[in-house]
């Protein structure tokens, strides 16, 4: 699923394979002064490098735009003497397009510099100024410059005038200390970062846990005056933002009128307005304009047949009131993980567009960047408390949650074996939910190499080989997506002495760590549902079989139940995993991992024997 990304101060190149012992971050502070409606930034970083391993850290990025203005730029390296190695030239700063490759055009720039020693440890110390003449945010400032590091110091002073008024909300981290000098107010935080957090198994995000403090202005002047006092207020200038971009040509028109021509129901209308929209259209990032906020045109993504999620977003908005159906821009947080919007903190929370239709009957929810089926929105927007844009009643409508049948895997699979013991199993799979999102991409995304490529390592079973496969969409509205492909393996069914085991295909599914070792909650942002029915043959050289208990496991997470059946010369293995999502503290986690690990035991030691 696409997404509109946050315009995010990056200070240095993260690399997960980083540990604390390589790179300390002994200082690091951020004073910023707001005169005159603008807002001025000072960061300054001191790294100590440990070893050759931290080199990584080195190497400073400092992202800008028209907006965002850097400039004095010093660094410098010092022994652990505090000698001075090496100072910062102007000439190795490197300016560069930030464009990523799902981008057409972005208004971010890097600043770039690495200054390197051979001899460890020594300090990395750097400092930078930002500018910004209009601003919808003056901090969302953390003491973590990368959770894998220690930050054994850092503050966040922030200097206002007396007059000006601010709202902030901290997280992990005690009030400011607060002093007023003339016509002046001063805010000061002061936090460090030493016990690192590593995420785990379905943890939610590590952004939870880190110490936060987050500040907006009461009042502020981004294109047009607009205030966070309210919902409503920020609503409001979000809503004058988009003012006049519902334009349309009338060629455009006319090819509205034709597709919606004969068509009486409004959902259809809908449907096949939508489906125009996704053969037409292209998504492609385009962050300009008020800092990635504010809309392209309806024309204009009419003329050139691409757009972002604000863009595509309105163009689809603009066509729908052009025939009289009422939608609303709405604004969300999408990602893989479900980040929760804080009601009580009105400000820019968001960083995707999606159109929410009501109806007494049947509303809808479309994700104008996506090829999937018409209506849903999928793991990526799934469950969030979305913010509808209306004037003068904005407010919040959560996105409906998937259930267990939205995210139904079922497997048919049908196992024979040859005089040699070679099995050959024919799989006939049907998916919903993250993985009919997985292989829709895959399908339409990649060339056939990465396709086969990407198959054999997130679908083909363990124990097995495959080669060829087929995707099968239903229909374009189809929820399901089938995947089938013929596979072999040598090590389902195995001979101990006069004995054949058959082997248990397991359910794939998570690992988590030991309630020992396990720090944080469990977050199911979605329920898990797996459905299978194995057929195994029996081979003719064996007529006795053991069949396994029956099996029922039911508690709060989740329910596990699998069944053995012989029907002539075949044993059917039927069994059936639900997940439950939710939200699962350390407190209870034993209790959580005990239920997941005893299904995993089961699956991965059970077999039928035949003798």
């Amino acid at each position: 699923m696409k997404k509109m990304f946050h315009l995010v101060v990056l200070l240095i190149i993260i690399n997960p394979f980083l540990n604390a012992q390589n790179v300390e971050v002994l200082k690091y502070s951020t004073t910023i002064t707001i005169s005159r409606g603008k807002l001025k930034k000072e960061i300054a970083c001191e790294l100590k490098i440990n070893n050759r391993s931290g080199q990584a850290y080195s190497t400073i990025q400092i992202p800008y735009s028209d907006i965002i203005k850097v400039s004095n730029i010093e660094a410098s390296m010092k022994d652990e003497n505090g000698d001075v190695i090496r100072s910062l030239k102007k000439s190795d700063v490197q300016d560069r397009n930030s464009f990523s490759n799902s981008s057409f055009y972005e208004e971010s720039f890097i600043k770039e510099f690495s200054l390197r020693h051979n001899v460890y440890p020594y300090i990395l110390s750097y400092s930078y100024e930002i500018e910004q003449d209009e601003f919808l945010q003056i901090a969302n400032w953390s003491p973590v410059i990368d959770t894998d590091l220690p930050t054994h110091f850092a503050s966040l002073k922030l200097i206002v005038p007396n007059d000006y008024e601010i709202y902030y909300k901290t997280q992990h981290i005690g009030d400011p200390i607060i002093s007023n000098e003339d016509d002046e107010t001063c805010y000061t935080w002061e936090a460090f970062y030493e016990d690192q957090i590593q995420a785990e198994s379905y943890s939610p995000p590590l952004s939870f846990f880190v110490p936060l403090v987050t500040i907006v202005p009461k009042n502020f002047q981004f294109e047009y005056e607009g205030s966070f006092s309210s919902w409503i207020e920020y609503g409001n200038w979000q809503n004058k933002l988009n003012l006049g971009l519902d334009d349309l040509p009338d060629s455009e028109k006319r090819k509205i009128l034709n597709i919606v021509d004969g068509i009486d129901d409004e959902k259809e209308k809908i449907r096949a307005l939508y489906h125009y929209l996704q053969d037409e259209t292209r998504y492609i990032n385009v962050t300009i304009e008020t800092g990635g906020l504010k809309p392209y045109s309806a024309s204009y993504v009419a003329e050139n047949k691409f757009g972002d999620c604000k863009a595509l977003s309105n163009y689809f908005k603009s066509v729908l009131d052009y025939v009289g159906i009422e939608s609303y821009y709405s604004k969300i947080y999408a990602g893989s993980k479900n980040y929760k919007v804080d009601k009580s903190f009105p400000s820019q929370q968001y960083n995707h567009i999606i159109l929410f239709i009501p109806s007494e009957k049947d509303t809808l929810w479309l994700d104008c960047t996506s090829d999937a089926a018409f209506g849903y929105l999928g793991t990526f927007t799934q469950g969030r408390n979305a913010f509808i844009i209306e004037k003068d009643n904005s407010h919040f409508v959560s996105t409906p949650a998937l259930s267990f049948q939205d995210v139904l895997e079922k497997r048919n699979i049908c196992i024979n074996t040859n005089s040699d013991l070679v099995q050959i199993a024919e799989f006939e799979n049907e998916y919903r939910g993250d993985s009919y999102e997985m292989l829709l991409q895959l399908k339409t995304s990649y060339n056939d190499a990465d396709k086969v490529r990407l198959f054999k390592k997130y679908f083909v079973e363990e124990d097995f080989q495959a080669e060829g496969f087929t995707i099968d969409e239903m229909n374009r509205d189809s929820l399901t997506i089938r995947l089938n492909y013929i596979a072999k393996s040598d090590n389902i069914y195995k001979k101990y002495g006069n004995d054949l085991l058959i082997k248990n295909i397991a359910f794939d599914i998570p690992e988590f760590e030991k309630p020992e070792a396990r720090k944080l909650p469990v977050q199911l942002d979605f329920p898990i549902y797996k459905v299978d029915k194995v057929s195994y043959a029996i081979p003719a050289s064996y007529s006795q079989y053991v069949l396994p208990e029956n099996k029922l496991v039911k508690t709060k997470y989740g329910n596990y139940e699998i069944t053995f059946d012989k029907e002539e010369d075949t044993i059917i293995v039927s069994k059936e995993l639900k997940i439950s999502s939710g939200y699962y503290d350390v407190s209870e986690y034993e209790s959580f991992y005990n239920f997941i690990n005893e299904i995993k035991e089961y699956e991965e030691k059970t077999y039928v024997t035949l003798n």
